[in-house]
């Protein structure tokens, strides 16, 4: 049904031997039929073509029964235009005609066929009935259909000439009936269509061809359909083709399989001609996660098997209103629901009103597009944009339009955002914003044996702190955050140009460094009513955790650098504070070396990495 424009033509070869053997005896150019005598009568074209032969009815041998029914033996009947062309050859080895009731009748053999070979019939147990023009064949029915019998709607018409050689379609089907008046065969059990790159089964086939146009003007299939074309494999309960359209329309829960790909919805559409294929209605589309050329961006998995029995139970799956298959494009009308699954379990999940996939020459994917509210849910972290765009080549993930994520306690902000599943890496730009509990930050002020006494905080503050600046990226060991960095903590304020966090292994499992430069500027708010305040050039945080016990340390560097409360100045080059030890150090020309003020005990800690 899917292989160019099929039909059936006409069957006024049998009309005409009706009406010639309908002739009475006697009557101008047509011979009388008598007992055991050789048939052979025509029948001419009204004028102005009254000396075209219209018919040539012939026969080896025709006998009048005692009940008026004539049987004909090796009965052939020719049709031919009124510009002498031949159009139809009806043959059977014999049949039998009904003058009372119009009929002609077989239980042999029927062959009709154009004489251009473009169209032929064959079946066995026939029955023609003149009255209203209807053809039965009631057992083994072939029909053969040639490509070039067709035409688009108001086309040229057709050359007599025999077709060259190509490719045929064949019908098959237990039984035929054929209406002339409209034109319209329809063939029931076991129906199977044949043809080059396709195969289709269904339980009733109806073929419109009206006599006026003399070619296909549409087929529907019924009952338990299944068609095979090219590489798709679609099943439904109906299907309709238009030659007009050359558009394949299934209905009746219908799927479709290309490969390891596959699909339904309420309504499937295929076009032929520019090799559209859409699916209308609670629409699915499933595809192996292989196809994106890796691990899926919906996953925080490692990358997938592309063969084996783990691969088939790892795919993607689309759920939406409606999509549309082209050529290397896929389009998903919302709203769409992405399922990243592996082995039953759904790793990830996406969420938008438009998505676009653009496949390369092996349906691979190269890039995926998600447009309107683009949520995007991987475990514990989460993604929302107004667009989000994935290239698989280098397994970037941008996200644009007010772009926002989280991840477990953590979450952020910016105006453009990427993620490097390669590396990894997320990075954000333009008021970027991260949000982490406070504890990853800082923690409470250490006051020795006064550490039970209750902390200042600022008003309002959740327990989180933000970290702002014009950009920053991270990843599980790493993170640095540029231009006009800020934090503001539940404890303290904090500023600076550039900002690291990171886990260098020379300090030991958990070990945390973090650099802030230049122009470090802090607040810290630790006893009531007695804050803290320093700046410096360069500023130095170190958790070293070595034969079980944890060292940390702040370097503050300036010229000078400077730390002060509400009773005590320091200004050095280097300040030193040592908050394991509680103790604070300036090295240089002056020297000093003691406890660390209960004013200055604060202790920071860089975010935790997973």
């Amino acid at each position: 049904m899917m292989n160019g424009r099929i039909g059936i033509g006409s069957v006024l070869g049998l009309a005409a031997l009706a009406a010639a053997l309908a002739q009475p005896a006697g009557e101008e150019r047509a011979q009388p039929v008598t007992r055991g005598e050789t048939l052979k009568l025509a029948e001419y074209h009204a004028a102005p073509h009254d000396l075209q032969m219209k018919s040539l009815l012939e026969g080896a041998r025709a006998q009048r029964q005692p009940d008026g029914r004539i049987v004909v033996t090796q009965a052939r009947c020719q049709t031919f235009t009124p510009t002498g062309q031949g159009e139809l050859v009806v043959e059977a080895p014999e049949c039998v005609y009904d003058p009372k009731q119009r009929t002609i009748r077989s239980a042999g053999a029927l062959h009709v066929r154009t004489a251009d070979d473009r169209l032929a019939i064959a079946g066995e147990g026939f029955t023609w009935q003149q009255t209203n023009s209807t053809l039965l064949v009631s057992n083994r029915v072939h029909t053969r259909l040639r490509p070039e019998l067709f035409r688009p709607p108001g086309g040229a018409p057709l050359p007599s000439a025999p077709a060259p050689a190509g490719p045929t379609l064949d019908i098959s089907s237990d039984r035929l009936e054929y209406a002339q008046t409209p034109g319209q065969g329809i063939y029931e059990g076991n129906v199977r269509v044949s043809g080059t790159n396709l195969n289709a089964t269904a339980g009733r086939l109806i073929l419109r061809s009206p006599m006026s146009e003399h070619r296909l003007q549409s087929l529907t299939a019924e009952e338990h359909v299944v068609v095979d074309y090219e590489q798709i494999h679609a099943t439904g309960d109906w299907a309709f083709y238009s030659a007009d359209t050359d558009r394949v329309q299934l209905k009746g829960r219908p799927t479709w399989r290309i490969e390891q790909r596959e699909g339904s919805g309420d309504e499937l559409i295929f076009e032929r001609s520019n090799r559209v294929f859409q699916a209308n209605g609670h629409a699915r589309l499933q595809m192996p996660r292989a196809s994106l050329g890796g691990a899926s961006f919906l996953s925080r998995a490692e990358a997938a098997p592309t063969d084996g029995p783990a691969a088939t139970r790892q795919f993607l799956e689309v759920r939406c209103d409606r999509y549309e298959l082209r050529t290397n494009v896929a389009v998903f009308y919302g709203p769409v629901r992405v399922n990243d699954w592996n082995g039953g379990q759904a790793q990830g999940q996406m969420t938008c009103g438009l998505l676009t996939l653009t496949l390369g020459a092996t349906n691979e994917l190269q890039r995926l597009v998600a447009e309107r509210d683009v949520v995007i849910v991987q475990a514990d972290r989460r993604f929302t944009a107004a667009r989000a765009e994935y290239t698989a080549g280098d397994r970037l993930l941008k996200l644009t339009g007010q772009p926002a994520w989280q991840d477990g306690p953590r979450a952020g902000r910016g105006d453009w955002m990427q993620v490097d599943l390669a590396r990894e890496e997320l990075s954000v730009r333009g008021n970027a914003v991260m949000k982490l509990p406070a504890g990853e930050v800082g923690q409470a002020v250490l006051t020795g044996a006064e550490a039970a006494r209750p902390v200042e905080t600022r008003p309002g503050a959740d327990g989180s702190a933000e970290i702002h600046s014009r950009e920053y990226r991270f990843t599980e060991q790493t993170a640095l955050f540029e231009g006009g960095v800020r934090i503001e903590h539940p404890q303290m304020q904090w500023t600076c140009d550039r900002l690291s966090l990171t886990s260098p292994p020379e300090l030991g499992p958990g070990g945390r460094r973090m650099v802030a430069e230049p122009a470090v500027v802090f607040d810290l708010l630790s006893e009531p009513g007695n804050p803290v305040h320093g700046t410096g050039e360069r500023a130095v945080y170190t958790r070293r955790l070595a034969a079980a016990r944890t060292n940390d340390f702040i370097e503050l560097h300036g010229t000078p650098a400077m730390m002060a409360s509400s009773n005590l100045v320091i200004r050095n080059e280097l300040i030193v504070l040592d908050i394991s030890g509680r103790k604070l150090a300036t090295p240089g020309k002056f020297n000093f070396r003691g406890p660390l003020p209960a004013a200055m005990t604060n202790h920071f800690r860089p975010e935790k990495r997973r």
